[in-house]
């Protein structure tokens, strides 16, 4: 249940964005929520939100993202192009020696890569523990919200009935 309300707290939101875009002004680094969240009423988002923005969390994730990236940069990748153009002759536009590695192809900046994917997942993370805390602020109105909309859909339902007798 308590799914379907985010569900439909998401979905409202995307229908009013457009119409409260020019209202609204979004500004970096004010991702803190200014109003308290009752303990227990935000189906957990607080929790997420706080694992997200922990700086110990976001390092540990960091730190897999950079060693992945990294094992990543060294896969050979030769094997897998002349796979490629066999099943389907013409489509590697260029010769890739049989012992490049992903790297080799991905260009001259791919050295900083990880590290630069480590400090992107930091940010990812810190944006969305924001955004987490938002929607635990903003939860009681989606439930609010969500229990109007079944009181009006129940009436029209009602008012229905009552005009087809």
């Amino acid at each position: 249940m308590r799914f379907k309300h985010v569900l439909v707290g998401l979905s409202l939101i995307a229908l009013a964005t457009p119409a409260m875009a020019q209202d609204v002004t979004f500004r970096p680094g004010t991702g803190d929520a200014d109003q308290a969240i009752e303990a227990g009423n935000d189906d957990g988002a607080t929790e997420i939100a706080d694992q997200l923005t922990d700086p110990a969390m976001q390092d540990g994730v960091a730190s897999a993202v950079e060693t992945m990236t990294e094992t990543m940069m060294q896969l050979p990748i030769g094997p897998f192009v002349e796979a490629i153009e066999k099943a389907r002759p013409g489509t590697v536009n260029r010769r890739i020696p049989r012992d490049a590695t992903v790297a080799d192809i991905a260009g001259r900046d791919a050295d900083a890569l990880p590290e630069k994917l480590a400090d992107g997942s930091r940010t990812a993370m810190n944006m969305a523990g924001s955004f987490a805390q938002a929607i635990a602020v903003m939860m009681p109105e989606f439930e609010n919200m969500a229990r109007q909309m079944e009181q009006s859909f129940k009436t029209a339902k009602a008012q229905a009935r009552r005009a087809r007798r």
